[in-house]
C-alpha cells in the first residue's frame, strides 16, 4: 500500500531556508545545487510514502511531542555523509506521511532543545 506525504508548516520552512542558503552561496553551487538538493528530497520523500514502516524511531520519540509516533529517515544526498533526518508520522487510516521536521542532522534533538529553553 502507497502512502501520500505532506510537509508541516514547520518542514517547508525548512525546506525554504535550505534553498535559501543554498542560492546565497553561488561560489558552492547556488540555485543549481538548491534544485538538485529539493529533487533529491522529493524522491526520497516519495520513496518514504511506499515503505514508511521501513525506518525506526527517532530519538525524540516519546520524548517531545509524546502523544504520536515520531519516526525518522535519514536523508544523505551528497558523497559527505552528513544529511538531514526527516522526523515524520504515519497515518494508516489516511494513508498519510506527515513529516513533521527536516533537520540537519548537527542539530540537537528537539527535546534538548526544549530542555534548553526551559532551563533558561
Amino acid at each position: 500500500m502507497s502512502f501520500r506525504w505532506e510537509l508541516s508548516d514547520e518542514a517547508e520552512t525548512a525546506v525554504e531556508e535550505q534553498l535559501a542558503w543554498y542560492e546565497s552561496d553561488e561560489k558552492h553551487g547556488g540555485a543549481q545545487l538548491g534544485d538538485r538538493w529539493l529533487e533529491s528530497l522529493e524522491h526520497a520523500l516519495s520513496k518514504l510514502a511506499g515503505t514508511p514502516f521501513r525506518h525506526g524511531m527517532a530519538p525524540e520519540n516519546e520524548r517531545w511531542n509524546p502523544e504520536v509516533k515520531i519516526r525518522q529517515m535519514l536523508f544523505r544526498p551528497w558523497k559527505t555523509g552528513i544529511g538531514w533526518r526527516v522526523l515524520y508520522t504515519i497515518d494508516e487510516d489516511d494513508t498519510l506521511v506527515s513529516v513533521l521536521q527536516i533537520r540537519h542532522e548537527r542539530r540537537r534533538w528537539l527535546f534538548e532543545v526544549e530542555d534548553e529553553d526551559q532551563s533558561t
